[in-house]
Formats: structure tokens, C-alpha cells, sequence
């Protein structure tokens, strides 16, 4: 089950890395726009996340395979420095697929996709 707005399905446990809302937006949804980079992309399981934040909350960071079974819960590797969040993410091993690294603070939920060769 998920939220329609426009053309945008969020649902489930996994959302967009990067969205959008218009003016029009649901009570209680934040507008925000913003760029999550990972690197390399595809990745044989290491790779290096990063994103501006600018906020007070905790950021909560985890990483799912396709199914959604947690791989690795990554928060203790992030890296905050002013208004930069960084980490070295290390997934010992994983088998080549899709894998997800959703990022959480406050009312955001963001989510990138990985793929590891």
C-alpha cells in the first residue's frame, strides 16, 4: 500500500533518493530536494556515500538487498563535517545484485540504489 502524489508511488520500506513535491503537497510531507552520491556505482559491495544536511536530527543509515532483508545497518560509519555527511561503506562480500542504502532523519526517508557486481 503507498501514497499517490502526481505520478509518484511511495510505498513500501524503500523511497526515492531524490524527490520533489509540489506546492500541493499532503499535510505533514516535507519538500525536499536532495542528491545522494554513491560511488563507485556498480561496486563489487565497497563504496563511498555522500550528501549536504544541513539539520539537527540523528541520520539513521542502512543498507537492504532487493528483498528488503537488512544487509547493514551503516550510521556508526557516517561521517558529519559542517554540512557534509560521509562514509566508507564496506558490505564484507555480498552477493552481485540490487541492494538499497536508505537514509532517515527526522521526516525524511531517502533511498539509493547500489548495484553490486
Amino acid at each position: 500500500m503507498g501514497i499517490v502524489l502526481g505520478t509518484i508511488l511511495l510505498s513500501g520500506p524503500l523511497f526515492s533518493h531524490s524527490v520533489v513535491l509540489s506546492d500541493h503537497s499532503p499535510h505533514g510531507v516535507e519538500t525536499a530536494e536532495i542528491e545522494v552520491k554513491v560511488f563507485p556505482n556498480p561496486s563489487d559491495g565497497r563504496f563511498q556515500l555522500s550528501f549536504e544536511y544541513s539539520g539537527v536530527e540523528k541520520i539513521k543509515a542502512k543498507v537492504f538487498d532487493i528483498t528488503g532483508k537488512l544487509i547493514k545497518n551503516i550510521t556508526e560509519d557516517l561521517v558529519i563535517v559542517e554540512k557534509s555527511v560521509s562514509a566508507t561503506v564496506d558490505l564484507d562480500s555480498p552477493k552481485s545484485g540490487i541492494y538499497f542504502i536508505r537514509l532517515e532523519w527526522g521526516k525524511t526517508l531517502l533511498t539509493k540504489k547500489i548495484i553490486v557486481k
